[in-house]
């Protein structure tokens, strides 16, 4: 087993096997009736949906289209949300839980039927979702939740079984589900975008949303947009007034390898709601068969090691198939909202015009798709039966119990080293005196990158990923490169360099 390595840089297995188109930087000024800023799927079907009326559209997107969430998913298309329906009707009713499943099952049924309309190929397919533990203390949990699906109709039941031969204590499946390939999908949708006279932008950032009659948008650039109505379809708002999203969020991150088995895989979606979590499925390209395992969910920015977790489900991966080969990693961040229900609608009370669409859950994608359908019909004035349960600005009420977090204290630390002078090449370190931390990375080439870490965003101190090469700030999700670059927002800044690396007094943390 020990043979199987990771490669050396992360990329996603979607981005591996689909080319995208590119699309110029915003240099000038633009009028238009709608501006949806976000280049994912939730950004990309609204402007779907927007475009299917008399409006004018564009989209902004601050990097490349797809490189955020969406192109690093796991690609589950499905209400089955882990375990989520026992929660929510004890969190709220059974009505509300039954509105949750109907609606995912609506942004389901949206993508297949405009995967057939347009004919986009994207390796859709229908399947079976397993929810499963290996461990009795989880077997109650899952029952709970067979007894919600029963309340709700849902179509689905325990089972003790899976397609899958791994030891299980218990399951659940929900049937009539699917997977597919995300990045081929949207690629086929914004060139239905094109077609529909929606403007795309890429490389342009959107620093500041000022409401009014026009609303305004501003860009890194300097340029201005000015349009009857904006959506932030980014997965943090670009636009954050009065920072009233900093406490309606929990980012977290997760993991995922696609691999070449020898076995053929016998079908089904599958998650554990174990600690630590393992999630798998089969994916095609071209005619051949891979697998995608994932999991180590946790909060982001955590200090832990991430290399070990990649490690960790590649043992899995071995463990439960025969892997002949890596292809690809990579991981995705998250923002998780108390209820695990996405906030979609007006950003603020007080600025009509402008819209949200954020807080997934790791669950973006029938959500995204439906949350377009939703934001489509609030910004025409008409009335949507979600709308209320999206509402960003909704009373959330506690649980009794809320769910165990997944524990980071099996993990090493992700720094190895105590010195800069003992770093090799990939590695980092933090140090810090009574001025404040400075981060040292030592690239390929044995230059050392100093850097503050200071996120640009709100000012939390960021930690190095040892798995992905990255700086994560664990308080609101941004992600930059280990060179300093912006990857995620919120942050739209790069980290600050230090000129001098070491001063007097400088320690390893």
């Amino acid at each position: 087993m020990s043979h199987v390595k990771l490669p050396k840089n992360r990329e996603s297995f979607w981005h591996q096997t689909k080319d995208l188109s590119k699309y110029p930087e915003l240099n000038k000024d633009l009028n238009v009736d709608i501006a949806v800023v976000g280049g994912g799927i939730s950004g990309i079907m609204t402007a779907y949906e927007l475009a299917k009326t008399d409006q004018s559209v564009a989209l902004f997107e601050a990097r490349e289209l797809l490189y955020g969430t969406t192109g690093f998913t796991t690609a589950k298309l499905s209400a089955q949300h882990n375990l989520i329906f026992d929660e929510l009707i004890k969190r709220y009713d059974l009505e509300k839980a039954r509105l949750y499943y109907e609606a995912n099952m609506q942004g389901v049924e949206n993508i297949v039927a405009i995967a057939g309309r347009e004919k986009i190929d994207c390796d859709l397919k229908k399947q079976s979702a397993y929810v499963y533990t290996q461990h009795e203390s989880e077997k109650e949990n899952i029952k709970k939740e067979a007894r919600a699906y029963e309340r709700l109709e849902i179509k689905g039941e325990l089972t003790e079984t899976m397609p899958v031969d791994i030891d299980i204590t218990q399951a659940i499946v929900m049937h009539d589900q699917y997977e597919f390939h995300p990045v081929a999908f949207l690629a086929g949708l914004v060139k239905q975008l094109e077609k529909m006279n929606v403007k795309i932008y890429e490389q342009t950032t959107i620093n500041k949303i000022q409401d009014g009659d026009p609303v305004k948008l501003r860009t890194n650039a300097g340029h201005t947009i000015r349009c009857k109505q904006t959506v932030c379809a980014t997965q943090y708002p670009v636009h954050e007034p009065e920072k009233m999203y900093a406490s309606k969020f929990e980012p977290e991150i997760s993991f995922a390898l696609a691999c070449e088995i020898e076995e053929d895989f016998p079908g089904g979606m599958y998650i554990s709601c174990d600690n630590p979590k393992r999630t798998f499925r089969a994916m095609r390209v071209n005619g051949k068969e891979y697998f995608l395992v994932g999991g180590e969910s946790h909060q982001i920015g955590d200090g832990f090691s991430d290399e070990e977790r990649y490690k960790n489900i590649l043992k899995f991966a071995q463990e439960t198939f025969t892997v002949k080969n890596v292809l690809a990693h990579w991981s995705s961040h998250d923002l998780i909202t108390k209820d695990r229900i996405p906030m979609i609608g007006i950003l603020h009370p007080d600025e009509k015009n402008v819209y949200v669409i954020t807080g997934f859950s790791k669950w973006g994608l029938a959500n995204g798709a439906i949350g377009a359908e939703v934001l489509s019909d609030l910004m025409q004035g008409n009335k949507n039966r979600y709308s209320e349960m999206f509402d960003p600005h909704r009373n959330i009420p506690d649980l009794k119990e809320e769910k165990e977090k997944e524990s980071s204290t099996n993990y090493h630390k992700s720094i190895h080293k105590e010195k800069v002078e003992a770093l090799e090449n990939r590695e980092a370190i933090i140090l810090e005196d009574e001025e404040g931390k400075i981060g040292v990375y030592k690239d390929d080439s044995g230059n050392l990158h100093a850097l503050d870490t200071a996120c640009t965003h709100l000012g939390c101190d960021v930690e190095w990923n040892d798995g992905d090469k990255t700086w994560d700030c664990p308080c609101h999700g941004s992600r930059f490169h280990a060179t300093g670059d912006v990857l995620a927002g919120p942050a739209t800044e790069p980290l600050g360099h230090v000129e001098k690396i070491m001063r007097s007094g400088f320690l390893k943390r």
